[in-house]
C-alpha cells in the first residue's frame, strides 16, 4: 500500500477577520486527530473560534507557532491521511 502524501491544512474564513492569531494547539507533531476534531484555536478580534481539522492522520508539522499571525488561505499544519 502507497504511503498517503502529507497535505496541508488551511486556515479558514472566519466572518471576514483579516487579523488572526494563533492560539493554542490542542494537538502536537505525530499525534492523531480525526476529521472534525479540533487542530487549534484561533483569536481575532471579534470571536475566538476552533479551527477543526478537514481530514484524519497523524498531525507531520505545526507550521505556526501560538502567538502568530496567519491569514485566511494560510497553511497552519501538515497532516498524512490515513
Amino acid at each position: 500500500m502507497d504511503k498517503a502524501e502529507p497535505r496541508e491544512v488551511l486556515m479558514p474564513e472566519l466572518e471576514g477577520a483579516e487579523e488572526i492569531t494563533v492560539g493554542a494547539w490542542s494537538k502536537k507533531k505525530g499525534e492523531h486527530i480525526a476529521q472534525g476534531e479540533t487542530l487549534m484555536e484561533a483569536l481575532t478580534d471579534k470571536v475566538n473560534a476552533e479551527i477543526p481539522s478537514p481530514i484524519g492522520g497523524i498531525v507531520e508539522e505545526l507550521l505556526l507557532n501560538e502567538g502568530d499571525p496567519v491569514r485566511p488561505g494560510e497553511p497552519i499544519a501538515i497532516v498524512i491521511p490515513e
